[in-house]
């Protein structure tokens, strides 16, 4: 008999590319110091939780995020490519001020989700990324459905937004701040959202971080 999962998607800490509102997805830049403590904080906002496993994207950003997060729980992490945010392409780590003044309002329209199909050059649908993130879902839960527990998985903000996105059916796309997490409750073949974008996590793990201090 299947036992019970939670899947805790965690976003990645604050980058430099955040800072400088570029784009990205494929490409990379390093935490910064605030992203550094806002791993560590939803480390310490989840100490709680025993996780059974770790996954996450092969993205250093998130790499190192699970690592400040994780900290010495003793938990092997496993890197699965498919878990990368949405490729960009062309407009990979560009300004997104540049994109606007070259493009126009491209990445409205591509954010109004009216064609999902559609992908810049170079790039990826939202339909693409769904399949490939619902493919590493699968597996996952494939893994652990005998053992049950609870599963920590880093990613990045519009791969985890689409995935709730799309497990809501909701029209709007629910944006995750740094560091943020949304729970997935798998029960019974069932796929539930319990939490989207939740900030307290973080928000709470950094007070006790003070309070340390």
């Amino acid at each position: 008999m299947e036992k019970e999962l939670r899947l805790y998607f965690i976003r990645h800490g604050e980058t430099q590319y955040n800072i400088e509102k570029r784009m990205q997805g494929f490409c990379d830049s390093p935490l910064t110091e605030n992203g550094v403590l806002q791993a560590k904080s939803v480390g310490a906002g989840l100490v709680d939780i025993p996780f059974v496993a770790a996954y996450a994207s092969d993205s250093q950003r998130v790499l190192d995020t699970a690592k400040f997060s994780l900290g010495t729980r003793n938990i092997q992490l496993t890197k699965d490519t498919r878990l990368k945010e949405m490729n960009f392409g062309m407009f990979e780590a560009m300004l997104q001020a540049d994109i606007i003044a070259e493009h126009g309002d491209i990445l409205d329209r591509l954010f109004s989700f009216k064609d999902v199909e559609s992908k810049v050059q170079d790039g990826e649908s939202f339909t693409e990324l769904l399949n490939r993130t619902n493919a590493a879902v699968a597996d996952i839960i494939a893994a652990h459905k005998d053992t049950g527990g609870n599963i920590a998985v880093f990613s990045h903000g519009v791969t985890i937004g689409f995935l709730m996105k799309s497990l809501l059916n909701s029209e709007g796309f629910p944006h995750h701040d740094n560091c943020c997490v949304s729970v997935l409750l798998v029960n019974g073949g069932e796929i539930m959202v319990e939490k989207v974008a939740d900030a307290s996590y973080r928000d709470n793990g950094k007070l006790s971080l003070s309070i340390e201090n």
